[in-house]
């Protein structure tokens, strides 16, 4: 996939809402300057920045992590506290199936997750 996939989508987002990057960072309470990088170099969200992006479009945490590839959306099927989903039968359904999956896992417990994988990450590095 490409780099520029989450300014891509970032750009959308606020093309549809009929804001300007500014006007989006000012809402949200990120810098100007972030919101630049991620349209224009590529750059991914920091989780703070990702939550308050979350926020202000009225979408999950989750959604900002897959759209800015920091979690693959099987990472993000895949992570159900107690149970594994069920997975689309076609792709027909499958944009359906991903939208119910990220309502329904909440910001903490994807923090969660997202810390848990980080740092077991750093750990294999080690």
């Amino acid at each position: 996939m490409s780099q520029y996939r989450f300014s891509e989508w970032i750009s959308e987002q606020l093309e549809r809402k009929g804001w300007r990057p500014s006007d989006f960072a000012d809402q949200a309470g990120i810098g100007r300057s972030a919101v630049s990088r991620w349209i224009n170099e590529g750059y991914q969200p920091n989780i703070p920045n990702a939550r308050a992006a979350a926020d202000v479009l009225g979408v999950s945490l989750l959604e900002i992590l897959v759209q800015s590839e920091q979690l693959s959306e099987e990472e993000a099927t895949a992570y159900r506290p107690g149970r594994e989903p069920e997975r689309p039968n076609s792709r027909g359904n499958a944009a359906a199936f991903r939208s119910k999956v990220l309502a329904e896992v909440s910001d903490v417990e994807l923090a969660a997750e997202v810390t848990r994988r980080l740092t077991s990450a750093r750990r294999r590095r080690m």
